[in-house]
């Protein structure tokens, strides 16, 4: 997973406040038909945990990924490359990892910088409840993303993250999400461009997806959902750091 931290500036601050004044209704009525599209609210409401089965492509490497999250509770990645199993773990305010292509083969905490940025992950409903969840949306006007026409909604994540969505203006789905994040002191980009977007159960997810970051110049990594479970019984025990 990737550092979402960064830091904004007072200039920023100020026209973030300009632009949400002027367009808060127009964002609220973009964000009411992105969350009908996403299934709604009385589904998205109701949505506790997910459990996704999927396989990256890197490159032109084919490697397994399994995706626990507990709905503002815990996340969890098992990535499996030549044999070995990478964990990633955020357990509420804590993390940990495992990471035996890197010699560590023993849990080990993450740091707090990093619990922070990851923090986000826990959360499966994006958008939806974005005012309770202390976020707050700007809406910096309309693009051509290969054709299709979009709202650029830029959202400022309470954990201090930064995300600008590009919303269909035809369908309502999130097309192209660029995050800025804080990687080992460095400023990175990532863009994860969405497609093959399906109902399970009543809520709709991108079954595909593109990603590239600045971190990796050159490299592109496509994720495919093999299966996806909505809600699932999770027991939480796998959040919490073995102590050995």
């Amino acid at each position: 997973m990737q550092n979402r931290t960064f830091l904004k500036s007072i200039v920023f601050l100020i026209v973030s406040g300009i632009c949400t004044s002027a367009f808060a209704q127009t964002v609220d009525e973009i964000i009411a038909k992105h969350v009908t599209a996403m299934g709604g609210a009385d589904k998205l409401s109701k949505l506790k945990s997910v459990k996704i089965t999927g396989e990256m492509n890197v490159m032109n490497m084919e490697i397994p990924v399994i995706t626990t999250i507990v709905q503002d509770r815990g996340f969890r990645s098992e990535t499996t490359v030549q044999g070995q199993t990478i964990v990633q773990v955020i357990d509420k305010d804590k993390g940990w990892s495992i990471n035996p292509m890197a010699g560590q083969t023993k849990p080990t905490p993450l740091p707090e910088e990093v619990v922070k940025s990851l923090s986000a992950e826990t959360d499966l409903t994006g958008l939806y409840n974005y005012k309770e969840k202390g976020q707050t949306l700007t809406l910096d006007g309309e693009d051509d993303l290969a054709g299709a026409k979009v709202f650029k909604v830029t959202a400022n994540l309470k954990n201090g993250g930064k995300r600008t969505n590009y919303i269909s203006k035809d369908t309502y789905y999130i097309l192209k999400v660029v995050a800025f994040m804080n990687v080992n002191g460095q400023d990175v980009q990532s863009t994860n461009n969405q497609s093959d977007f399906r109902q399970v159960d009543g809520v709709t997810y991108p079954f595909t997806s593109e990603v590239e970051t600045s971190a990796m110049p050159g490299t592109s990594m496509a994720m495919k959902i093999k299966s996806l479970q909505v809600n699932p019984k999770i027991d939480e025990a796998i959040f919490v750091m073995p102590k050995e």
